[in-house]
């Protein structure tokens, strides 16, 4: 491979890898953003529907007329941007009591006017307001209303049948969060321009000052080479005589478990084990192909007789197979959770006791 294709190569991986790399993070990120927005958006509606509904209780309590309470929310919630987050408030009846804009008040709504979804379940709108209960969603319009989806949550105040009712628009939030998607894939992007400028200028230099030494050494390293393959063939034999030469002896862990079911005799390969488990005494083992037998042994006995590469005791109820985990994650506070590639009907966690055990385990 000549210089030129060796730096226009270089030049392609490195590229192709830190904008891939850049991309993928920051869509990651942007999915997990949006995730994380419309929960918050969720959670702060529903606390300033019900702080407010705190304030219009106490007004009622206070002994404030409920019209002039009304009136009082109506002239705080006044011209309020509709167009991304507002309060408005309903009664049981569907009726708009409160909205930022005074046209709107007084009006019905009726059942096909929107579906309120939570939780994979849906209902009318009309049909929320009416059960009185508080309750956050997702509120969706029919296509002839050309309205986006909201976020509502909504809440009762108590000895009235007034619904108070937070509503977040999710196109005015989609629009933001694109546009700081934007920023942020243009700053990632121009980043992503200077690091791979760099990193392709410093291979260059690197590579130029090395090159002239590597062909010098070229010449040495053949010969080396060549006395490195006498002393490799003189070792091999070396080893092949002390192979020779040593006692064969029989390895002491055991490679079959031998069960019963009723009276048919069961062996199962070592190879084949998921995990064994202890549950209410009773030590069973589970194979890759989904078979579960009882054993008669404890999983003392059988984590000394069972290979210490391949075999780890996770905790008291839990010997796994290297093999068969799927992945770990972090649990609770300095634990560990194994996932085998068959789930175990109980978590298998790894105490903060044994974690350094563990890893050290994993690193022979």
């Amino acid at each position: 491979m000549t210089k030129a294709k060796l730096y226009i190569l270089t030049f392609l991986v490195i590229a192709i890898v830190s904008t891939l790399a850049s991309v993928g993070a920051l869509h990651y990120f942007y999915i997990n953003a949006k995730d994380a927005l419309i929960e918050e958006k969720i959670q702060s509606g529903q606390r300033e529907i019900r702080e407010l509904g705190i304030l219009l209780e106490q007004e009622l309590l206070s002994g404030t007329p409920s019209a002039k309470v009304i009136d009082h929310l109506q002239q705080s919630i006044l011209n309020t941007d509709i167009q991304s987050e507002f309060v408005c408030m309903y009664n049981t009846g569907g009726i708009e009591l409160c909205h930022p804009n005074p046209a709107l008040v007084g009006m019905r709504i009726e059942t096909g006017n929107s579906s309120f979804s939570k939780a994979g379940n849906t209902q009318s709108f009309r049909n929320l307001l009416q059960n009185g209960q508080p309750a956050s969603g997702i509120r969706t319009f029919p296509e002839n209303m050309n309205r986006s989806s909201e976020i509502v949550s909504v809440y009762p105040v108590k000895g009235t049948n007034w619904m108070l009712a937070s509503h977040a628009n999710i196109k005015a939030l989609q629009t933001q969060l694109d546009h700081l998607y934007q920023r942020f894939l243009t700053g990632s992007l121009l980043i992503t321009i200077v690091l791979i400028g760099s990193c392709f200028w410093l291979i260059r230099i690197i590579y130029r000052k090395h090159e002239k030494e590597i062909n010098i050494k070229i010449s040495d390293l053949n010969d080396e080479i060549n006395n490195l393959s006498i002393i490799n063939r003189q070792l091999e034999v070396k080893q092949k005589n002390i192979v020779d030469s040593t006692p064969s002896k029989e390895e002491n862990t055991r490679k079959r478990l031998i069960t019963y079911e009723k009276d048919k005799i069961i062996t199962i390969d070592t190879t084949e084990i998921v995990y064994i488990a202890l549950n209410e005494n009773v030590v069973s083992v589970l194979t890759f192909q989904g078979k579960t037998y009882t054993l008669n042994s404890t999983l003392d006995d059988l984590m000394k007789e069972l290979d210490n590469v391949i075999y780890y005791r996770a905790n008291r109820q839990y010997i796994v197979n290297i093999n068969a985990i799927e992945s770990i994650w972090i649990y609770g506070r300095n634990q560990l959770h194994i996932e085998t590639r068959l789930k175990s009907q109980e978590p298998i966690i790894i105490s903060k006791n044994k974690v350094s055990e563990f890893k050290k385990w994993l690193d022979r």
